[in-house]
């Protein structure tokens, strides 16, 4: 049986080719991870490696090469599962055809002692270049292993620096140092990323033959950065086995290379970082713009190597050249190129080729590459090389950290500046302000604060209007102000009569441009506009566009707050001092007690008093003065009462109520009028007037008594003695015309029960009692009662109730009368009424089958009827005799469609 070749294939990722190989007979083995595969390979040797993917790890390589294992490098797609690379093979892909090349050379590389030897020697040599910390000797150890190891003839490596080919180190010193671009094979590799064998350089279509003697080659890309190869003097010398082992050593070089350059970076790139922290002191200390510009450029050239470089800052539109290579730079539009991107995008860029960016724009044609990074919002920071490329990354993070530190110093400079100015025109405003607090009159704090204006803002051509009625008025201005400026103008005009409308303040950069000015000179034209207050409005102009900036405005507007303030006080003190006047006059002449006071700690302390108020309170003037008032007049049970007053005048209100007061004579009412001095100032002196009105009051409550004593006897009169002095017209009638005796009786019956309605109705009307003494009675006994009082024709009386009430027996019967009556007069042909209780609640009711209540009138006003002999007062005096007793009377419909009357005890 043959020999089935194990082999271990070694890759993080592997590939389609090798997981087919190990599918087929005559071949076993395994797949490792690099992290594992020493492990493996020393758990069991193989007769061969397998690469995939990256280079195996150095410690395996030496491995195998002391045990004389060789290694092939599998360069196939990679696949997910051993499953997958069988499913391939079994369908006859490319996996097969890969899978029959990778075969022939793990055969000839297990069966082929030569090449066992040079595998086992490239993998000693590749490993001696993982320890490698000097590029150029990685360089140089890299060509000398391919002519000891590989047995090339020649062997070079050239790395491309973005011109063309540098030669970084070769085994034949003649070989030459500099190659263009898209030189033969060279470039070729480099643009492709394929390896190429010459068998002939003379006859190949790309390959560019130096020397006669140099006639066939091999080349493989070295990384991204270069090309490694052989040469011979020999056409055909080289085979794909060459090839294979060159993108070997290829790649075990590149990987150290590009280890090497990152790490040369790094420690650059950390030793500027470094130096620009150790310089950043210097640059964070400056204190002024100048200082801070010409430290930003130096710190660029000497700490950071990039030795060209420009700031510029915004000057009137422009974007002018402050320090650095300004020579190279002149003003430029803030618009221009990629300056001008930069300074209006707000974000950095990196340009490689001037010449290839369509934005770029140099201000010079010799830049040809640039970095530029944006100075907070008001310039750009450049820096400039005259070749292509010049610039990475890394440079364009540094330059936006030198910057960074730039901006904080520039931010703190320009606020210190901007502080100092403002807190020096703070003071001197504020100096203003006890000044314009120490005026007088109007016509000296308006002419303060013009002043003002002109020497601590600086507004040169200000001037203020003052409000009268719907007209501002002008009243004050500097002396820059053209004599035909200011006119009276009305709150509808202009800009002027906007601030005064809206109570803001306004800046307009454009007046010919502003819809709502109305310059009075054609020539103005910019301008602030700030009211003072609610009086008037301030205004400053200028000729120019654009003079005013927002601080101009603020500072107006805070000066024109302690002109308004100050204003008010001179117009107040003013009317205070001639209201005192006018109150002082009056004061001894009020007819009522009047005090004057003061507030102390919320009570009214006696500052004075006039006679009246010592007569009417018994309290002379120098016992009650320095006291507080309510401790000497006010009652007891109203002391909560005046601590809410007390409260109300702490805050400057005024007071205007009754209240009852202790006097000489007793307990009086007063109508109490308390004004302070100052309204809505907080506890302000005043003046309290009581004007007594006891007797009035007295007088009102009399005659309340007396009307309504009037209205119910009227009410009364009225409609209680109708129905006996109806029921004795009809007997004397009847007594005429029959002489029947008994007719006499019932006219006397008639005539003692109107006696006794007389005389409860005089006792009403001289005692205002509206009821006697209250007794158990019972409703069906009552009802019928009243019912014989009435006249009632053809109406009949129902009375289903055993119920007894709590009342007045006559007050109740003259209830039932009238609502008795009330249907005799309106409930048509033959009514029945119905007297009973409720069932569901404590009272009584009385209906009846009548056509019930009109919907159009209230039956409880006085006068209201719809029969022409009624007289609208029946069912008001029900109303009147069922309240005093405590029942709520409600009205509704019977279920016949009648009115009902339902009584509620409450």
């Amino acid at each position: 049986m043959t020999h089935a070749t194990e082999l271990l294939v070694v890759g993080d990722n592997p590939c389609t080719t090798a997981g087919s190989l190990l599918d087929r007979g005559g071949f076993v083995g395994r797949i490792r991870a690099a992290g594992s595969a020493l492990a493996a390979f020393e758990e069991s040797r193989p007769d061969c490696l397998v690469a995939c993917g990256d280079s195996i790890p150095a410690s395996l390589a030496a491995a195998a090469s002391e045990a004389g294992c060789p290694i092939v490098d599998c360069s196939g797609a990679p696949v997910p599962s051993r499953s997958a690379a069988a499913s391939a093979s079994d369908t006859g892909t490319d996996a097969d055809a890969g899978a029959d090349r990778l075969a022939r050379r793990v055969h000839g590389a297990v069966d082929g002692t030569p090449n066992r030897e040079r595998v086992a020697r490239l993998h000693e040599g590749s490993a001696t270049l993982v320890g490698t910390e000097n590029r150029e000797e990685l360089h140089r150890r890299i060509v000398e292993i391919g002519s000891e190891v590989l047995g090339f003839g020649i062997a070079a490596l050239y790395l491309y620096d973005g011109e063309g080919f540098r030669l970084a180190a070769s085994t034949d010193p003649d070989t030459p140092e500099r190659a263009d671009p898209e030189f033969g094979i060279l470039g070729q590799v480099r643009r492709t990323g394929e390896p190429a064998i010459i068998d002939d350089i003379e006859e190949h279509a790309v390959a560019e033959q130096r020397t006669p003697e140099l006639n066939s080659g091999i080349a493989v890309p070295f990384g991204d950065v270069g090309v490694f190869g052989g040469l011979s003097s020999e056409p055909g010398s080289y085979d794909a086995v060459d090839l294979e082992f060159a993108q070997l050593l290829a790649n075990h070089g590149a990987q150290v290379d590009a280890r090497i350059r990152a790490e040369s970076d790094l420690r650059r790139r950390q030793a500027r970082i470094t130096r620009l922290h150790e310089a950043a002191p210097s640059l964070i200390d400056a204190e002024t713009e100048s200082t801070l510009y010409e430290r930003v450029v130096d710190i660029a050239e000497d700490v950071l190597d990039l030795d060209q470089s420009v700031l510029v800052m915004e000057r009137d539109g422009e974007l002018t050249p402050v320090a650095g290579r300004t020579g190279r730079i002149s003003d430029i539009s803030t618009s221009a190129g990629i300056l001008g991107r930069t300074y209006n995008e707000g974000r950095s860029f990196l340009v490689d080729d001037a010449d290839e960016n369509a934005d770029a724009e140099p201000a010079n044609e010799t830049i040809k590459s640039a970095i530029s990074v944006p100075v907070g919002e008001t310039g750009v920071f450049q820096v400039f090389s005259d070749a292509t490329d010049t610039f990475d990354e890394a440079d364009l993070e540094l330059a936006e950290l030198l910057v960074g530190y730039a901006e904080t110093t520039l931010d703190r400079i320009r606020s210190e500046r901007a502080l100092r100015e403002s807190r020096r025109v703070i003071e001197r405003l504020h100096s203003t302000a006890m000044e314009l607090a120490g005026a007088e009159t109007e016509c000296d704090l308006l002419e303060r604060a013009v002043a003002a204006a002109e020497d601590v803002l600086e507004l040169d051509m200000c001037k203020l209007d003052l409000r009268e009625g719907d007209m501002l008025v002008p009243v004050a201005e500097s002396g820059g102000v053209p004599a035909d400026a200011g006119r009276p103008m009305h709150v509808s005009e202009g800009l002027a009569g906007k601030t005064a409308r809206t109570g803001e303040s306004f800046r307009v950069d454009d007046l010919g441009g502003d819809p709502d000015s109305a310059p009075t000179n054609p020539e103005f034209r910019s301008a602030i506009s700030v009211p003072v207050g609610d009086l008037g409005v301030f205004q400053a102009v200028s000729t120019d566009h654009g003079t005013f900036d927002q601080e101009d405005l603020e500072l107006a507007e805070l000066l024109m707050a302690h002109v308004a303030v100050s204003l008010r006080r001179v117009r107040a003190e003013g009317d205070l001092r001639r209201e005192r006047d006018s109150l002082e006059a009056l004061f001894e002449n009020i007819p009522g007690a009047a005090v004057s006071y003061e507030m102390t700690d919320g009570e009214p302390v006696v500052r004075r008093v006039n006679g009246a108020f010592e007569q009417t309170f018994g309290y002379d003037a120098a016992t009650i003065v320095g006291e507080s008032l309510d401790d000497f007049i006010v009652p007891p049970e109203d002391e909560p009462t005046a601590a809410e007053y007390n409260d109300r005048l702490s805050d400057g209100e005024r007071v205007q109520t009754e209240v009852e007061r202790e006097t000489v004579d007793g307990t009086k009412h007063f109508l109490l009028q308390v004004t302070p001095l100052e309204v809505g100032e907080e506890s302000a002196a005043g003046y309290a007037i009581y004007s007594d009105v006891t007797e009035q009051r007295e007088r009102e409550a009399e005659l309340r008594r007396q009307n309504e004593r009037l209205d119910q006897f009227a009410s009364v009169v009225s409609h209680d003695l109708r129905n006996p002095l109806n029921v004795a017209t009809g007997y004397l009638e009847l007594a005429r015309e029959s002489d029947d005796p008994e007719h006499l009786d019932r006219i006397e019956d008639a005539l003692e029960r109107m006696d006794g309605l007389v005389t409860d109705l005089l006792r009403l009307a001289r005692e205002g009692q509206d009821l006697g003494e209250l007794t158990t009675v019972p409703l069906e006994e009552v009802a019928r009662e009243a019912w014989s009082h009435v006249a009632t024709e053809d109406a009949s009386l129902s009375v289903p109730t055993d119920l007894t009430v709590e009342a007045d027996r006559e007050r109740l019967v003259g209830l039932l009368e009238n609502l008795y009556r009330n249907t005799a007069e309106h409930g048509g042909d033959a009514p029945t009424v119905t007297v009973g209780d409720l069932p569901d609640r404590h009272g009584f009711f009385v209906e009846d089958d009548g056509p019930g209540i009109d919907p159009d009138i209230e039956p409880f006003d006085t006068g209201s009827t719809t029969s022409e002999n009624g007289t609208g007062f029946g069912l008001p005096i029900v109303k009147s005799i069922a309240e005093p007793h405590g029942w709520s009377v409600l009205v509704t419909e019977s279920e016949e469609g009648g009115a009902r009357f339902e009584f509620v005890f409450d």
